[in-house]
């Protein structure tokens, strides 16, 4: 904010404030098919009653490999979900969640030691959607 004086993120909590949380991360795959097969191992892993067979069926791409990777990481479902809960008496109530997988983003974040806190595009907004193959998107 230019010629602001304030601190961003130095706003005051007050009850009935709803607080969205919008957080990128970029990632290159490097080895497709190693990637995918091990997706699908931790799929198995996080359902122990599935098949290989249907770990195959549900990991099927990209946004599947991924999402089931961020899950075993514990950034999304069951876990994070939990632990989050557990600042409910702290005044903390979770609300849902949306996460979007964007397929060959024009201009990824970098990784340490450049990284992007002084880059000045808006980096939450979204390449545009020629391709309707381009982002998958999951919504609990």
């Amino acid at each position: 904010m230019p010629g602001d004086d304030s601190v961003v993120g130095d706003d005051p909590l007050a009850d009935g404030m709803a607080l969205s949380l919008r957080l990128r991360r970029d990632f290159t795959v490097t080895d497709a098919d190693g990637l995918l097969t091990a997706a699908r191992r931790i799929y198995r892993q996080l359902n122990p009653d599935a098949s290989a067979a249907e770990a195959s069926g549900m990991v099927t791409g990209a946004a599947d490999a991924l999402f089931v990777i961020l899950e075993n990481a514990g950034l999304l479902g069951d876990p994070a979900d939990t632990r989050l809960l557990g600042h409910a008496a702290d005044g903390l109530a979770v609300g849902g969640w949306r996460a979007q997988i964007v397929i060959n983003e024009p201009a990824p974040l970098a990784p340490d030691p450049r990284s992007d806190c002084l880059r000045g595009d808006e980096v939450f907004a979204l390449p545009s959607q020629d391709d309707p193959k381009s982002a998958a998107d999951r919504d609990p």
